[in-house]
């Protein structure tokens, strides 16, 4: 995309989600005054959440391109700067080769002109490269400020080599700190990432504050709706009936089928013989495993959504197998889940807030069943049918 277009397209993105925060901040204004009914105060808010949400889904793949124009001017910038670094030596060079006499004055002149030249061109090509900067990290700075706090930003993680460092110095260096410092001691464990709390508060807890606390007992989490673009719809699926977990009632834990069979005697050189059974031979299973996704487990809401195919998608589009409805914090299309031989992973869409496997953000993550997945505020639950 070229750089007018792309800039265009990315200030009109950016002043539509602009605006649909100044909708959110004004309907909380109005929550303080009393005069609208908590619940459609709510719904304004939710409403202009996913609309800012779906902005902000457009955006992300718009800031590749944009950062590699920034990163192309950046090295085209550092390239005119190099070219002309040698350029007072020249100069210097000429004017010796004047001085001997190797150059006549009329010659000397014309070296010097063109150094010249070509070094205000060089000036010129800089300022129009500032230039094209400045609105390229302009529209990105303006971005990172509006959608940061938001979470619908997330600055680009720069990774930095470590230094080599030859083998006697790191020797020496081992030496100087076991003789001077005493042994460190293990780093405490760290705190608990805020990224999963910050995606459990919905809408309305933050308008839960501007109320009292009769009305803050409304909630929007009532009406968030999940449901299948597939044939999950399907009153009479009979699911949840049919799916069965774990171990049967009947069975203990130290309860072993199969181990029957006469007892074989080995002789071992002793004065008696040792008596072991004989080990039944591992059963190959090549059918593939079953597994299931389940939405509030163990609840009236629960809804099973059973793996079929190789590949089950979520997000807030009706496109995906599993839609989620009335959570901003879902992208349009958010994460997937895959079937990779006989296992199964979960991978991540590069939605704007994040996937959550046992409280920890994901990009690719094997599952191994029991694992709770958090998408925006929606949980689900995954079981492997073994």
């Amino acid at each position: 995309m070229e750089k007018a277009l792309l800039l265009e397209r990315l200030n009109g993105l950016v002043s539509r989600y602009r605006q649909h925060r100044s909708y959110i901040e004004k309907a909380k204004v109005q929550a303080a005054s009393g005069k609208f009914n908590p619940v459609v105060i709510e719904k304004v808010i939710l409403d202009h959440e996913i609309k800012a949400s779906d902005v902000a889904d457009e955006v992300g793949p718009l800031l590749p391109s944009l950062r590699t124009l920034i990163d192309a001017l950046v090295g085209e910038k550092a390239e005119v700067h190099a070219g002309n670094a040698g350029v007072d030596e020249q100069v210097q060079e000429l004017e010796l080769r004047a001085a001997i006499g190797e150059l006549s004055d009329d010659e000397f002149n014309a070296e010097v002109a063109g150094l010249r030249g070509r070094l205000d061109g060089a000036s010129s090509r800089v300022a129009s490269i500032d230039g094209e900067l400045g609105e390229l990290e302009g529209a990105l700075s303006s971005w990172a400020e509006l959608a940061g706090p938001h979470g619908h930003y997330e600055a680009p993680v720069v990774v930095v080599a470590a230094q080599p460092v030859t083998a006697p110095a790191v020797q020496e260096s081992a030496g100087a700190v076991a003789a001077s410092e005493p042994a460190a001691e293990p780093d405490p464990e760290p705190e608990p990432s805020g990224v999963e709390e910050h995606i459990r508060k919905g809408i309305s807890e933050d308008v839960g504050e501007l109320f009292s606390s009769a009305a803050a007992s409304v909630s929007v989490g009532e009406d968030i709706a999940i449901e299948t673009s597939e044939g999950g719809e399907a009153e009479d699926d009979g699911l949840s009936e049919e799916v069965s977990f774990g171990v049967d009632e009947g069975e203990s834990e130290g309860e072993v089928s199969g181990a029957t069979g006469a007892e074989v005697e080995l002789d071992l050189g002793g004065d008696a013989p040792v008596s072991t059974p004989p080990k039944e031979p591992a059963k190959e299973d090549d059918s593939p495993r079953r597994a299931l996704l389940l939405y509030q487990e163990g609840t009236a809401e629960e809804q099973i959504y059973p793996f079929t195919n190789d590949a089950l998608t979520i997000g807030r589009g009706r496109e995906n197998d599993i839609q989620i409805k009335n959570d901003s914090k879902v992208s349009r299309y958010h994460c997937k889940l895959q079937r990779r031989g006989n296992n199964f992973y979960i991978e991540d869409a590069k939605s704007s807030n994040g996937t959550l496997v046992n409280g920890e953000l994901i990009t690719d993550r094997r599952l191994f069943g029991g694992e709770e997945i958090i998408i925006g505020e929606t949980f689900f639950r995954f079981r492997i049918m073994e």
